[in-house]
């Protein structure tokens, strides 16, 4: 049964790989013009921002202000709406080097009279750019299965704005884009976009491999470092980030369960890289997953596996298990929440994971 799918996924892949270049063009030009039409829908210009736009905005002016107070926050107060929607507290509750690269965009955004939100949104273009280039290098119907269906995304990129996570994506998309040629460069890249998410932690694993150099595993461990250990030492109450994101939502048991599909999912991938299953490039994409997952299941929340999925993938995996998710989503409409999706892009990961290096494709 098994054989058979793979040869028939095979067979769909061979097919729309080899479409005509019009078909190719025209797709993807639909794809790029739904998600302008949907950037331009979201974005909100002229009307109240996104509650992630306003938590992100009331932090920027906190470390613009003075970057010793980014935890303690007891030098500005927040606007009538910030307060309406997030304390102090729970604002932007992310590591410094996310907050420094959010304050220095709304700097920017402000003096050239777009905002934080232009310049967040500025950021998802890229992101979807450096996408597209992957894509078109590998398997171009990947971005079309992902992005014909762009409502939910346009909502989280231009509205709500998940500015810390586009932010890290777009680090991952050039260490992606880099890492084939110049390892070293996409490996450090990597540790950069720990320090801004946990999410690539699991890259850590591949330190020390016979291709990368060897000054590159104490290089990445002291930038992880500066960025997560060190703050410790520099800011007050820097710890208070984690204890809450720790307690914003779930349980003991939803985290032990968490934890136990995340740790088997990473020796699955350990088991699979020993055996030379994945080149460098898919290394980064896998990277993200195993901790993307222990969080989408500890808090029930489908968008943290959902937003690292959509890092191109070769060979299609993750994307696949993304555009399901972002289907049943769309097509459930009130009877299936994208957070009731997770069992399914999880259960995808693993059969398309197992199909893969089955057929070596």
């Amino acid at each position: 049964m098994w054989r058979s799918a793979a040869r028939l996924l095979g067979r769909i892949d061979e097919r729309l790989n080899n479409v005509s270049f019009s078909t190719k063009a025209g797709l993807t030009a639909l794809t790029i013009f739904l998600i302008a039409v949907g950037a331009v829908r979201h974005f909100p210009a002229g009307r109240e921002p996104g509650t992630d736009t306003i938590a992100d905005n009331y932090e920027a002016r906190v470390v613009r202000n003075d970057v010793r107070d980014m935890y303690t926050k007891r030098l500005v107060g927040q606007t009538p709406l910030e307060a309406a929607t997030w304390s102090k507290e729970a604002s932007s509750p992310y590591p410094p080097a996310t907050l420094l690269v959010l304050a220095g965009l709304a700097a920017v955004g402000d003096a050239v009279g777009i905002g934080l939100a232009g310049m967040v949104a500025a950021v998802a273009m890229v992101f979807l750019t450096l996408s597209l280039i992957y894509f078109l290098r590998t398997r171009w119907y990947l971005f079309p299965l992902l992005y014909l269906n762009f409502g939910y995304l346009a909502e989280r990129f231009f509205f709500v704005q998940d500015g810390s996570y586009l932010v890290m994506l777009v680090v991952v998309m050039t260490a992606l884009l880099l890492v084939a040629r110049r390892p070293a460069a996409g490996a450090l890249l990597m540790a950069v976009a720990t320090t801004m998410k946990l999410s690539p932690l699991y890259y850590a694993r591949h330190l020390g491999t016979s291709w990368m150099p060897r000054w590159v595993a104490p290089a990445w461990v002291a930038i992880v470092a500066a960025g997560l250990v060190l703050p410790y030492f520099v800011w007050d109450n820097y710890l208070y980030i984690f204890q809450y994101n720790n307690e914003l939502k779930g349980d003991l048991a939803s985290a032990a369960g968490g934890a136990a599909i995340a740790l088997g999912f990473a020796a699955g991938l350990w088991v699979l890289d020993r055996r030379g299953a994945f080149d460098r490039e898919e290394q980064i994409g896998w990277a993200l997953v195993p901790v993307a997952l222990f969080l989408a299941f500890k808090m029930n929340t489908a968008r943290h596996l959902l937003l690292p999925l959509l890092v191109p993938d070769k060979r299609g995996t993750r994307n696949v298990a993304a555009a399901i998710g972002l289907t049943l989503d769309t097509i459930g409409g009130a009877a299936i929440s994208l957070n009731e999706t997770l069992p399914i892009m999880t259960l995808t990961l693993g059969v398309g994971l197992y199909l893969q290096v089955t057929t070596n494709k």
